[in-house]
Order: structure tokens, then sequence, then C-alpha cells
């Protein structure tokens, strides 16, 4: 049974980015990541790249990731992946915040597992749970065995039955391992599969790769404000 909470207390927040001609604003989501240190003054946010502007200063500028009480928290910095060229297994960007946010807030601790044990996962199709704004818009969703509708997913992505809209890619993939919450990846996108007349969600694993480039950027990040 994965945990029904909602919004921060799920470890989910949202993300607002303004263009600059001020047109619709664009929203999407993220997941707040435990990463083992504890009283750190910033937050960690997993979130989809393909919403985030590609120039940093813009971004900065633009964009506020969104925490209790519609408080807008300020972006301090953002980690990327060095490819950025295979599509949606590099459509990660890992973000801090300049503050902590306010409010109850679950840091979401991450699955560590290899490749082997994510398809057996996948295999059993494990139940999964995406966050929602109101629990009676969501439903009982797993994951999808390999080669489901007939694609073959790369080893960093996974397919997953759960209801989402436009606007909920980055959020968090949750499951349930003897009694404790953990992030599996975060939700991307659907992709129409015309053949079987029917949408695969598509979502990206937190695996040792992202863990690595968030371990790195938080050390970046302390010793930046060592230096100041």
């Amino acid at each position: 049974m994965v945990s029904d909470t909602i919004g921060a207390a799920a470890g989910l927040t949202r993300i607002e980015c303004v263009p600059e001609n001020g047109a619709h604003t664009h929203r999407f989501r993220g997941a707040i990541i435990d990463t083992g240190t504890v009283d750190i003054p910033y937050e960690v946010i997993l979130t989809a790249a393909h919403g985030l502007p590609s120039d940093v200063d813009a971004l900065r500028r633009r964009c506020r990731v969104v925490g209790a009480d519609d408080g807008r928290y300020r972006i301090d910095s953002v980690w990327r992946p060095e490819s950025r060229g295979r599509d949606a297994v590099d459509d990660w960007a890992v973000l801090f915040t300049e503050r902590r946010l306010s409010g109850t807030v679950k840091r979401l601790r991450s699955l560590t597992i290899d490749h082997a044990a994510r398809r057996q996962m996948a295999g059993d199709e494990m139940p999964v749970r995406l966050p929602l704004r109101f629990l009676g818009s969501e439903r009982a969703c797993r994951l999808t065995p390999p080669g489901s509708l007939d694609v073959d997913l790369t080893a960093e992505l996974f397919g997953h039955t759960c209801r989402a809209w436009f606007g909920h890619s980055g959020s968090p993939i949750l499951t349930t391992v003897e009694g404790e919450v953990y992030i599996l990846g975060i939700h991307l996108g659907s992709r129409w599969i015309v053949e079987h007349h029917a949408s695969l969600e598509i979502a990206r694993y937190l695996d040792v790769a992202i863990l690595e480039a968030i371990h790195a950027a938080a050390a970046r990040r302390r010793e930046s404000g060592r230096s100041e």
C-alpha cells in the first residue's frame, strides 16, 4: 500500500516558469529528494528537464518552486545531464532552491536497485503511485512489463499505468518496500502507440547516474557556500 498523502507531505512540489513575453505560465512538477544530509539550508528537487528554460540565468529569473500556501521559492542552481542527446533518458534536471520549504515536507528516499531487479519488478507489475492533487482522481496503478504495447524501453526508462495529464511531468513515481515509501523515478509523459490505439505512460528511473549527479551538485553547493 503506497501512502495516500498529497503535496509536499508526499514529496511532491510544483514548478512554475513564466515566459519572457508574459504568456501562459508553464506548470509542471518535481520530487523533493532526501540526500541523507540533515540541516541543509535548501531543497533538492528532481524534475523533468523539458519544462525548463535552457539558459540558467533565464531559469533563475523566470522559474519558481511552489511550496505550501502557494509560497514561491527561488532556484539557486540547476544540474542537468552532460549528454542531453538521448531523448527521454536525458530528460531530467536537479534543482537547488535558495532555502528550505516551509510546512510539512516529505523528502523522498531513493530505491537504488540494479537493472535485473528493476526488470523483475516491472515483470511482476509492482504497484506504484503517482500523487495527484485530488485523491479521488487517482486510480490503482502498476509498472508495465517490459515490452508492453510492443515498446522496448531503454534500461533507464519504465512504463506505468498511473493516471497523468499535461503538467504532470516530473511527478514522483512512488512505491512501498517493507512499509517505507521510496521514489522509484519521475513521470516524463505519454507515448501514443498507433498500432494498439493506446498510450504508454513513461517514466525515468532515479538510478545511480542521477544519484551521483545529485551528490556531486550538493558537494559543489557546499563548497560554494564555504567560499562566500
